[in-house]
């Protein structure tokens, strides 16, 4: 469901009721009417959640230009035979890669990255530097320290040497360590961009794409 706004969203205590982030989704796994809630996954938090209808209503009274309209759900039809977690992971490591590696729109993707190094240069507001720092953050807000400032690339690089060591894929597990390299480049970013240093957020965006683009070309090509 979603988009939703994490104003309304009361497992998120720094957030709750004090900052509307109204660009935030999870996955609706059941309901109870007696207790009037809807029973949710988060990805940042590992338990079931349960949300309260009226909350529930009021996140999803938002809209997003580009990303979602108000009252949105998204459903998902599983086929008869469910694949397996190797055929499920190789199929969207491949097609994650090629999002990124070549989006159908250039402001996605790697080409975004380099697009960045160039804009980046010409920023004078410090409010575009503080939106950058924002949404690398999990979640999204000015944080106080930098350790969930990685754009959720520590999550990745754990999840690609889980699966590549699970199944003796030496090109996840490399991809692995270069979402951890750029992970802390990331980190190296937003300290840069509360400097509002744009030449070294430049050099670092370049690169965390030069990374990122290995780290892709080998999920892309994995065997």
């Amino acid at each position: 469901a979603g988009a939703l706004d994490m104003y309304y969203l009361h497992y998120y205590p720094d957030i709750y009721k004090q900052q509307h982030i109204p660009i935030h989704y999870f996955l609706v796994v059941g309901y109870d009417d007696e207790k009037q809630s809807v029973h949710v996954h988060d990805c940042g938090r590992t338990a079931v959640q349960h949300v309260p209808y009226a909350e529930f209503e009021k996140a999803l009274n938002v809209k997003v230009a580009g990303m979602s309209r108000k009252n949105t759900f998204r459903t998902f039809k599983f086929p008869n035979r469910l694949p397996s977690e190797l055929e499920v992971a190789r199929k969207g490591f491949v097609m994650k890669a090629e999002q990124m590696l070549k989006p159908r729109v250039r402001m996605f993707g790697i080409p975004a990255m380099r697009k960045l190094v160039k804009e980046i240069t010409t920023w004078k507001s410090r409010d575009c530097f503080e939106h950058l720092i924002t949404y690398a953050t999990t979640p999204p807000q000015l944080p106080s320290n930098y350790e969930h400032s990685d754009g959720m690339r520590q999550i990745q690089a754990n999840v690609l040497m889980s699966l590549g060591e699970k199944y003796s894929i030496n090109e996840w597990v490399n991809a692995s360590k270069s979402f951890k390299k750029s992970a802390a480049l990331i980190k190296k970013l937003c300290m840069a961009a509360a400097e509002q240093d744009a030449p070294k957020c430049s050099k670092l965006i370049t690169q965390i794409a030069g990374v990122e683009e290995e780290a892709y070309s080998l999920l892309k090509t994995a065997s």
